[in-house]
């Protein structure tokens, strides 16, 4: 089956950031139907004359099992069309031409918690504690973001392509100067340069910049906050699950320390 969207060029980037975005936009409303010749039409316009059709579930609120809730890939046809999805397509004659937003890897972790967050221990403490400190970070921090991303597996992939130790995507990788996302120190190097900068960008709002570190700092800005992205929600929540966890500990260890 064909794809095809009833959207002027003009309108493509709004329709994406709808679909990134859609609350704020409420004219953004989408349709989808088969024409008489099979092929599937997204169109911002009704059908008329009895068409049967149905409305484009916005991200975040479908149960589909197989895609990605923070996730939308743009892709063109060999015409000029263009399909705006939540899923990646076998289709070689469609290209590629934009991704936003990122989910972490998805692997099965087999550390424990306790044996890897403490600062002074687990895999690269050495490494995330110097990069982290050059940055004024707290290394439990970034410890929580690489447990989450990847659970400190160096040669984790995810389903889109983010590579390594703190996930890092090709863009992002090249603008920090990462040449080997797999390789651990420059990975964390990246990963922790990225992560001071949407800090830096959000006013020091460790939500927000967990947010943009996932989704992106344009979603954040778009929506004025965390996106409305289950993935997203679940990311901030979890990194900050363990950040808030792992500190707690830490402090505790560091007062039963300093008594006699």
């Amino acid at each position: 089956m064909g794809y095809r969207i009833g959207l002027s060029a003009a309108l493509i980037p709004t329709i994406v950031g709808g679909l990134l975005a859609w609350a704020p936009l409420a004219t953004a409303e989408l349709y989808t139907y088969v024409n008489a010749h099979g092929s599937r039409v997204y169109t911002d316009e009704r059908p008329l004359g009895g068409v049967p059709y149905e409305r484009v579930q916005p991200p975040g609120q479908t149960s589909n099992r197989g895609r990605s809730p923070s996730q939308i890939f743009v892709y063109q046809g060999p015409t000029g069309d263009r399909l705006v999805t939540n899923q990646r397509q076998q289709d070689t004659a469609l290209q590629l031409i934009a991704t936003y937003g990122r989910p972490t890897a998805s692997l099965r972790c087999n550390l424990r918690a306790e044996e890897v967050m403490r600062v002074g221990s687990g895999p690269y403490d050495d490494i995330i504690v110097q990069e982290a400190k050059a940055r004024s970070l707290d290394p439990l921090l970034v410890k929580s973001v690489i447990w989450v991303e990847s659970c400190f597996d160096p040669r984790a992939v995810s389903r889109v392509g983010a590579h390594g130790l703190m996930q890092l995507m090709p863009a992002t990788a090249a603008e920090l100067g990462v040449t080997d996302r797999f390789d651990p120190g420059q990975n964390i190097r990246g990963g922790v340069t990225y992560l001071a900068k949407m800090l830096a960008r959000f006013d020091q709002r460790l939500d927000l910049a967990l947010a943009a570190y996932n989704a992106g700092p344009g979603a954040v800005e778009r929506h004025g906050g965390i996106p409305p992205f289950r993935e997203t929600q679940d990311y901030v929540e979890r990194v900050n699950g363990h950040y808030r966890l792992h500190t707690a500990a830490s402090t505790r260890e560091a007062s039963g320390a300093g008594q006699p």
